[in-house]
């Protein structure tokens, strides 16, 4: 793809879907781009093909699920799940016993679902808040719905929670109504839209790694002043804030972050854990 065409896409997606590629990695979204252009766009020339796509609402879609990947599913990395079931959610348990969650970009459901049934087993299902939020229409329909969802995204649920809190539906599963209504799904744009405030959980896995580095940065500190003191902020298994000590984060253990009580000048770091 000609650079001259590239500024266009990244024009016309901002227009058309609202996304801002210039917070995204550049070489990264280049190639996801070329290949979407050149897979799509076959025979036709780029700037016309480009230029067309407002016209297109199937092609559109298609490109915003080629922008907004949703690779997820219910308790991934369990070793981090057992971290918030055994240690974070007893201690902020500990404090009250009316939580205020963040799912930040949930995609299809399997995060915030995941954190309503250990919130259900600890006997606070009904008095925390859990609210989930995504860019994707079409993700968060699925996650308003509570599915359906595949035995694969399942396979980290152990059979006496799979027997609670979903029901098999011609070999797919589907979130039983009483889970599904204790979480609240909304659309949010994190680069663009204000966040809520006094939280004591917040939970956004593998959405910032594909952010430059100062967008990174800027979101951080977004969610630590939307966290309660002591609260935590959940990241993705291939994160790290660096510099955290420094920033008024304290690394627990794993990927939890626990808000210190005084905010500091210094705007943390975001990176991939080597």
């Amino acid at each position: 793809m000609q650079d001259a065409t590239y500024e266009l896409l990244k024009r016309q997606i901002l227009r058309f879907l609202d996304l801002d590629l210039e917070a995204y990695k550049q070489r990264q979204m280049r190639r996801r781009l070329d290949t979407w252009v050149e897979q799509n766009g076959k025979d036709q020339d780029e700037q016309v093909f480009v230029t067309g796509l407002g016209t297109r609402s199937e092609l559109l879609k298609d490109l915003r699920d080629t922008l907004t990947i949703n690779v997820t599913e219910f308790f991934r990395d369990q070793a981090q799940w057992n971290e918030l079931e055994q240690k974070v959610l007893p201690e902020l348990l500990a404090g009250s016993s009316r939580l205020k969650i963040w799912s930040a970009g949930c995609s299809s459901g399997d995060e915030p679902y995941s954190v309503a049934m250990l919130l259900d087993e600890a006997g606070r299902g009904t008095t925390s808040s859990l609210l989930a939020t995504d860019l994707d229409p079409g993700s968060l329909q699925k996650a308003q719905a509570g599915g359906p969802y595949t035995a694969d995204a399942l396979k980290n649920v152990g059979a006496t929670r799979r027997a609670s809190y979903f029901r098999d539906v011609d070999g797919r599963f589907q979130v039983v109504d009483v889970l599904r209504r204790r979480v609240e799904f909304k659309p949010l744009n994190l680069l663009k839209d204000s966040f809520g405030s006094g939280y004591d959980l917040i939970l956004c896995r593998n959405v910032t790694i594909y952010f430059d580095p100062p967008v990174k940065a800027a979101l951080t500190r977004r969610f630590y002043e939307a966290l309660k003191p002591g609260g935590y902020l959940f990241i993705g298994a291939t994160e790290a804030l660096l510099g955290a000590e420094g920033d008024g984060f304290t690394r627990t253990n794993g990927n939890f972050y626990q808000r210190g009580e005084l905010a500091v000048a210094r705007t943390p770091r975001v990176a991939r854990a080597a």
